[in-house]
């Protein structure tokens, strides 16, 4: 290349920079620019900057989560665990009330087989018979407490929990254990009661009758006491 085409190239201004004194440049550049112009190119590489962090955080979230194939399996087992629970439950509130009914029967019996020697029920209080209205009395009330109870247990509970799904207490579990200490305590101390006056005759006489089936009482009371227990505590 000629001289001539060299120096139309190159003007009498140019001037050779070598790399260490770039920054020197950079730093003359800036003092040479206007301040305001200089702070928005340094704000908008530091929001660029930023934007950058972000969008590389969120690829990486993106990229750890991955679909839960576990999911369908978990929710099909909670289910069929739900079903089974249920029928349980079901089950042991049914046992519950054969139970409760089977107490009724054989208290309605046994008061009914020995009311006789007291006299004729359908004219206890025509004829001022208050030894077998004492006798009745005390049957009644044992039997209208078995019936509530069954009503009880077949209607269940009220409570719900947070889901607003009921909850099963237990119901029942105080009657069975009701009956029972109440028959073996008859069996212990209806001897102590007198026989006058003529009310506490007949008083003595139903807890005789009472106490005397407590030993057919404790497995119908236990196997009832379980199954409340169980509902209450377990299978709900």
């Amino acid at each position: 290349m000629s001289m001539n085409k060299t120096k139309d190239i190159f003007d009498d201004d140019f001037e050779v920079i070598y790399q260490e004194d770039y920054s020197e440049l950079l730093r003359n550049a800036a003092d040479n620019n206007d301040d305001d112009d200089y702070e928005d190119v340094v704000s908008t590489l530091s929001e660029l900057d930023q934007n950058e962090k972000r969008t590389g955080k969120n690829g990486k979230k993106k990229r750890r989560k991955a679909p839960n194939l576990a999911a369908p399996a978990a929710k099909t087992v909670k289910t069929g665990s739900k079903v089974v629970c249920k029928i349980v439950n079901l089950l042991l509130r049914t046992a519950a009330l054969t139970l409760t009914a089977l107490i009724f029967c054989l208290l309605a019996e046994n008061f009914w087989k020995n009311h006789g020697a007291y006299g004729d029920v359908f004219y206890a209080f025509i004829e001022r018979n208050y030894i077998l209205c004492a006798y009745a009395g005390i049957a009644l009330f044992l039997l209208l407490f078995e019936f509530f109870t069954f009503l009880m247990i077949l209607t269940g509970s009220r409570k719900r929990d947070r889901q607003d799904r009921r909850i099963d207490t237990g119901k029942g579990l105080f009657s069975f254990i009701f009956i029972y200490a109440c028959s073996f305590l008859s069996y212990l101390l209806n001897g102590l009661i007198p026989s006058s006056p003529s009310p506490l005759q007949g008083i003595q006489g139903a807890l005789n009758v009472y106490g005397s089936l407590h030993t057919l009482l404790f497995p119908l009371c236990t196997a009832g006491i379980i199954s409340c227990l169980i509902r209450k505590f377990f299978i709900r």
